[in-house]
C-alpha cells in the first residue's frame, strides 16, 4: 500500500475552513476503504454542487433569461439584437474564462477550494469522525457553489453590458408571453418587465428564499433521475455492442436501449413532471400576489397578445387566418399562463383584504 504523510499544509487548510479537530497521526495509509470514501464522496459532491447551482441559477434567472437572445435568428430579430451585438457577445463568451481567471476574488475562491479539497482528503485518511468529515465536505461544496454563482453573475453582466435596457426588457417579456407554453417555467426576474417597485422586488426575494427548499427537492429528483438513467444505460448498452462492428447497427441498437430505458423510467419522469408543475403553480400564486391589478392586466395581455416574434415561435398555438394571427382554440385559450384557481384566490383575497396600491 502507498503511504502518504499528512502535510502541515493539509492541517492548516482544515483550520482555515473554520473547524477544530484533533491533531492527526504523522503517517496515514491510503487504504481501499479511504479510496472508496474519497471517490464516492467526490461523486456526491459533484451531484450536490450541481443541484445547488441549478437552484441558484433558476431562481436568479441569470443563465436562462439572458442567454435566450442567442438561440434563434427570428427571436434575435424580434428582440432587436444586431450582428454587432452578437459579435460582442461571442467575443465576451470566448474571453469569459480567461477574464474570470484574472479576477482576484475568483482566484481567491479557487485557492480556498483547492485547500478545502486537500483538507477533505487528509481528513479521510486520518479517519476523523463522520460529522467532522461532513462539515468539511459542506465547506467545500459551499465554495464550489460560490464559484458557480460568480460565473453566472459575470455571464449575466456580460449581457447587461452589451444589450440595451429595451432589449433586456423584451427578453423578460418573452418569458412572460411564453408562460402558457411551459407549465414549469417561471422565475422571479422575468417580472422586472412589469416595472416592479423596490418593495415588490424585496417581496420576490423573500419568496425565493421561502421556496428554495422545494426547488432543491425538484433539482434533487432530476439529478436522481439522470443518475438512474445513466446507470441503467451502462448496464444494458455494453451487451448490445458485443461483436457489433458496424457503426449504423451499433447506433440502431443503442437507440433501442434508449427507448427501453425511457420506458422503464417513465413513471419516474412523470412524477418529476407533476412535481414541477405543482411547484410552478405554487410559485406563480406567491409571485402574482405581489403584483398590482395593473401589472396583472399587463401580464395577461403579454400572454394573450404576445409580440409577433413570440407568435412565430409557437406555431401550434397560433394560426394565420386572413392575414391576422389568431389563437388556436384546440391547443390554447386566453389566460392559460394564469391558473384559473389563482384568479379565484385573488378575488377572494381582494374581498377580504382590499388593497391600497
Amino acid at each position: 500500500m502507498k503511504t502518504i504523510r499528512l502535510s502541515i499544509y493539509g492541517l492548516a487548510a482544515i483550520l482555515l475552513v473554520g473547524l477544530t479537530m484533533p491533531v492527526f497521526a504523522q503517517n496515514n495509509i491510503v487504504t481501499a476503504k479511504h479510496a472508496d470514501i474519497i471517490n464516492a464522496t467526490s461523486r456526491q459532491i459533484e451531484k450536490d454542487t450541481d443541484i445547488r447551482r441549478m437552484v441558484s441559477s433558476f431562481m436568479s434567472g441569470n443563465s436562462m433569461a439572458w442567454s435566450v437572445g442567442l438561440r434563434r435568428d427570428d427571436l434575435r430579430e424580434g428582440i432587436g439584437v444586431s450582428q454587432e451585438h452578437i459579435q460582442k457577445i461571442q467575443e465576451g463568451i470566448h474571453n469569459f474564462h480567461t477574464d474570470l481567471q484574472k479576477d482576484p476574488k475568483y482566484k481567491l475562491l479557487q485557492e480556498e477550494e483547492r485547500r478545502a479539497w486537500g483538507s477533505f482528503q487528509d481528513a479521510v485518511m486520518a479517519d476523523v469522525a463522520s460529522d467532522v468529515l461532513e462539515e468539511i465536505k459542506q465547506k467545500y461544496i459551499d465554495l464550489k457553489v460560490k464559484m458557480g454563482e460568480m460565473q453566472n453573475e459575470k455571464e449575466a453582466n456580460l449581457f447587461n453590458e452589451i444589450l440595451t435596457p429595451d432589449q433586456m426588457r423584451k427578453i423578460q417579456e418573452f418569458y412572460i408571453s411564453s408562460m402558457s407554453e411551459s407549465a414549469q417555467f417561471v422565475f422571479p426576474r422575468m417580472f422586472e418587465a412589469l416595472d416592479l417597485s423596490d418593495e415588490q422586488r424585496n417581496q420576490l426575494d423573500e419568496i425565493k428564499k421561502e421556496m428554495e427548499p422545494e426547488f432543491e427537492k425538484h433539482a434533487d429528483m432530476q439529478a436522481e433521475f439522470t443518475e438512474k438513467h445513466h446507470e441503467r444505460l451502462n448496464e444494458l448498452a455494453p451487451e448490445t455492442y458485443r461483436a457489433v462492428s458496424d457503426p449504423e447497427e451499433r447506433e440502431r441498437r443503442f437507440q433501442e436501449v434508449q427507448k427501453q430505458v425511457w420506458a422503464e423510467l417513465q413513471p419516474d419522469a412523470d412524477e418529476i413532471m407533476e412535481f414541477g408543475k405543482g411547484l410552478a403553480k405554487q410559485l406563480k400564486f406567491k409571485m402574482f400576489d405581489v403584483l398590482t391589478d395593473e401589472q396583472m392586466e399587463r401580464m395577461a395581455d403579454l400572454i394573450d397578445n404576445p409580440p409577433d416574434y413570440v407568435k412565430k415561435l409557437f406555431p401550434k398555438r397560433w394560426k394565420n387566418d386572413g392575414g391576422e394571427w389568431k389563437p388556436n382554440a384546440n391547443s390554447w385559450k386566453p389566460g392559460d399562463g394564469i391558473p384559473e384557481e389563482y384568479l379565484q384566490h385573488r378575488e377572494e383575497q381582494k374581498a377580504r383584504f382590499p388593497r391600497k396600491r
